[in-house]
């Protein structure tokens, strides 16, 4: 009996060992040449995505699904067509689509509270302050709204990035209008040359174009998409001298000085801005630190003199 059990344990012992000594591709190779010889190379596509998956993704990858699925059965659609479009305005950040940004918002939703009110329950022995209860609530809210406070961010910075690289990409296009060339052929060299959020938008209003759309239809889409202030104020004046039949190149120039203006004062508000912004951390970090090393020996050597005999 003895034999035998020290038999299987040097089994189990030597078949672990060679499991841990082989690679995952290693792994994955030995069992596909066993799966070979029933069949094809071609068929083993699906399986082997399937197979090779790794634990966790087997685990999450249905519960989100499902997830994703009751979204799309309760969201009234008048939210889903605001998210659909303020992710449009963000650029589309990291490929989110509405159905993948909603089942964030609903997995944090329940995971921050629940995560919560477990550590509550086991770590206090069900005995719950209020202003614990308190900080549930606000877990709840916080994580509803924390994927639209980082959304509207993204659209924030997105927007800041269009409207500070419009007035220099004015100029190259009023550059290249002076050259001979026309305005899709202006918008192509800023394409080419240039990259950012605004020369995206560009290139997806030239690609429109070229599929048949009118021009002021593809710029008016595109201040749609973006909503950034400087850029709709720009295209607004181009589809109204293409309607009116204005020299677009005019309106080109005074846009760009127009902007350039714009940029410098929007510069200046900052600017002044700025004392404001930091009298906060001025207040709570700076000052205390600074009181502290000016304050503490003096301090001490008070603290001393009055404790000596």
């Amino acid at each position: 009996m003895f034999v035998f059990m020290v038999s299987i344990f040097t089994f189990f012992a030597v078949a672990l060992g060679a499991m841990a000594l082989l690679s995952p591709s290693s792994r994955k190779q030995v069992i596909l040449g066993r799966l070979s010889s029933y069949t094809s190379g071609d068929d083993l596509t699906d399986f082997d995505r399937k197979l090779f998956r790794p634990l966790i993704s087997k685990i999450l990858v249905p519960i989100l699904e499902e997830i994703r699925r009751q979204n799309a059965r309760f969201m009234p659609d008048h939210m889903i067509a605001d998210t659909d479009a303020r992710l449009t305005r963000a650029g589309r950040p990291f490929g989110l689509g509405v159905d993948s940004f909603l089942v964030i918002k609903a997995v944090l939703f329940f995971v921050l509270p629940v995560g919560y009110a477990v550590y509550l329950f086991v770590g206090s022995n069900g005995h719950v302050s209020l202003l614990q209860w308190i900080l549930l609530v606000g877990l709840f809210y916080g994580g509803f709204r924390l994927p639209d406070w980082w959304l509207d961010r993204k659209i924030g910075e997105r927007q800041s990035a269009i409207n500070r690289a419009l007035p220099d990409t004015l100029d190259f296009i009023v550059i290249c209008s002076e050259a001979g060339l026309a305005f899709e052929g202006a918008m192509s060299m800023v394409v080419e040359r240039t990259k950012g959020p605004l020369s995206d938008e560009m290139r997806r209003a030239l690609g429109e174009i070229s599929l048949g759309k009118r021009r002021r239809d593809a710029l008016s889409d595109m201040a749609n998409r973006t909503q950034a202030q400087d850029l709709v104020s720009f295209i607004s004046a181009v589809t109204l001298a293409d309607q009116t039949g204005i020299s677009i190149g005019n309106v080109l120039r005074v846009q760009a000085d127009d902007l350039r203006v714009r940029r410098r004062q929007r510069a200046e508000r900052e600017g002044r801005e700025a004392p404001l912004k930091m009298l906060f951390p001025l207040i709570f970090f700076i000052f205390p630190a600074t009181l502290i090393v000016i304050m503490g020996p003096a301090g001490l050597n008070i603290f001393d003199n009055m404790i000596s005999p």
